[in-house]
């Protein structure tokens, strides 16, 4: 499987497929709010979440925090501990997807795909002292832009933080992000737009998910194919391929907890027959990735040969379980590395 780095939240949402968590059989995931998912725009077509709160008792944490989630979450944790505002870690979920940008001058939500034209975005819960930080950033005269009701607050990257800005939008609720893709998405949380939680399809994909895993990826019909083509290169090889991967209606990729570390990945494809033959693809094109990591990394070499791949229905599944040392293993060499 390649790990190169393609688009946004693919990006982020593919790594699953490699990506172990040492969690015990106890831990339970939570559940993304209504109320978040709600601030995404309708034409959403990627959303990633993670439930941090649930995962930083692991010593594996900080360096997988650092290639996975977004660098502004722990970013704005770094800020509020150099300024003395709050004890970290405060940020229990992050959300976060690519959102699209309007037309300049024209209000209207270009039609180009997020992933070329638009501005990673992410909205975090937890428990926030949101008056004592407001106090801090007024009182040090940072550059702030009124957003309707909203103050949104120019990073302090000499604090800690990456570009961009945020948003205290109450004592639980923070959101990060370029300017444009921020004040999207305080615009779609007045109401002013259709949201997320009215994208029947999204959403289907999504409930699928939200609250059975702890870390998670939702690919929509238009990202699904590149994640897949991404995922597993060798299976363009076949000439059957590009017509069933142009179909493909979407992408689930999920981490839950059980004995080992199950790992979930599902595509949804356009028919039975469309599914079963995906499924054989997928298996032949797995044979030199495998041969390739028995040369040069014996530990995914292990994962590679303990993968599932199962067609049902319409869906084809592929799983994985995967231990703590190897998780650790694939940590070490950087696996989840990404640039954004």
């Amino acid at each position: 499987m390649a790990l190169g780095t393609t688009g946004a939240i693919g990006r982020r949402s593919v790594i699953f497929l490699l990506l172990g968590l040492a969690i015990s059989p106890a831990l339970h995931a939570s559940k993304l709010d209504s109320s978040i998912i709600s601030m995404f725009p309708k034409d959403t077509s990627e959303l990633g979440y993670a439930d941090l709160n649930r995962s930083r008792q692991f010593s594996w944490f900080p360096q997988f925090e650092a290639q996975f989630v977004p660098e502004c979450v722990p970013g704005f944790e770094k800020f509020l501990e150099n300024a003395q505002v709050q004890e970290t870690p405060s940020i229990a979920q992050v959300a976060w997807a690519r959102v699209s940008l309007s037309d300049r001058g024209s209000g209207r939500v270009s039609g180009r795909p997020a992933g070329e034209t638009g501005q990673l975005v992410a909205v975090a819960a937890g428990q926030f002292d949101d008056e004592t930080i407001k106090w801090f950033l007024d009182g040090h005269n940072v550059h702030s832009v009124q957003a309707g009701p909203n103050v949104l607050y120019e990073a302090q990257t000499g604090m800690g933080m990456s570009e961009g800005y945020f948003a205290l939008i109450d004592n639980q609720t923070v959101a990060f992000g370029p300017l444009e893709g921020l004040e999207r998405i305080l615009q779609i949380r007045s109401g002013s737009e259709k949201n997320l939680s009215e994208n029947a399809a999204m959403m289907a994909l999504i409930n699928q998910v939200n609250g059975d895993a702890l870390f998670w990826g939702v690919l929509g019909s238009s990202e699904t194919g590149p994640a897949v083509q991404h995922l597993v290169p060798e299976v363009m090889k076949f000439p059957q391929a590009n017509g069933l991967v142009g179909k493909l209606k979407g992408l689930l990729i999920s981490a839950k907890a059980s004995d080992d570390i199950e790992l979930d990945f599902q595509v949804d494809s356009a028919s039975p027959s469309d599914a079963i033959v995906l499924s054989q693809l997928l298996e032949a094109a797995m044979l030199p990735r495998r041969f390739q990591a028995s040369q040069d990394n014996p530990e995914l070499a292990k994962i590679l040969d303990g993968m599932r791949i199962t067609p049902d229905g319409s869906n084809v599944y592929l799983s994985i379980n995967m231990t703590e040392d190897q998780m650790s293993t694939l940590i070490e060499r950087n696996t989840f590395k990404l640039s954004m």
